[in-house]
């Protein structure tokens, strides 16, 4: 009886390390995106780069001292691109997604205090936050998957 103990033991360490090595082996995958998941990315994107290839007008706007239609600006044609941003961000991966959306914000925020220099007649604060802006959206700009 004494001997039986060792081999069973023996046995059952064999019968394991077999088990274990014969698994399949496959790893969890880092979540991807579908094709479908990146032509949607793709088609909301274009929406928010056709709102952004208008920054220039603001940066015009802004030399120009025009606060009236810097405002107008701010609140006309730019006014939908946090949205936008936020709605793009939406279909990031959980890693990208929470970047996406602080930026978002970021760049709301600096959009805010141009119309609030705007309102001051303040061309520094203004010009200032247009930079930042514009830094901010090719961070976000960065974080979209290339189709």
């Amino acid at each position: 009886m004494s001997l039986f103990r060792p081999l069973i033991s023996l046995m059952l360490v064999l019968i394991s390390v077999f088990v274990v090595s014969c698994g399949d082996g496959t790893q969890a995958k880092a979540p991807t995106y579908s094709t479908q998941q990146l032509a949607q990315i793709q088609t909301t994107n274009k929406n928010v780069t056709a709102i952004s290839d208008r920054l220039p007008e603001l940066a015009s706007l802004i030399q120009e001292r025009d606060w009236n239609n810097v405002k107008s600006f701010i609140h006309g044609p730019l006014g939908d691109i946090r949205t936008r941003m936020s709605g793009l961000s939406r279909e990031l991966l959980p890693g990208s997604k929470e970047q996406a959306l602080a930026i978002s914000k970021e760049i709301f925020v600096h959009l805010n205090k141009i119309d609030e220099a705007a309102n001051n007649n303040d061309y520094k604060i203004a010009i200032r936050n247009y930079g930042e802006a514009l830094k901010d959206l090719a961070s976000f700009q960065k974080l979209i998957p290339a189709a």
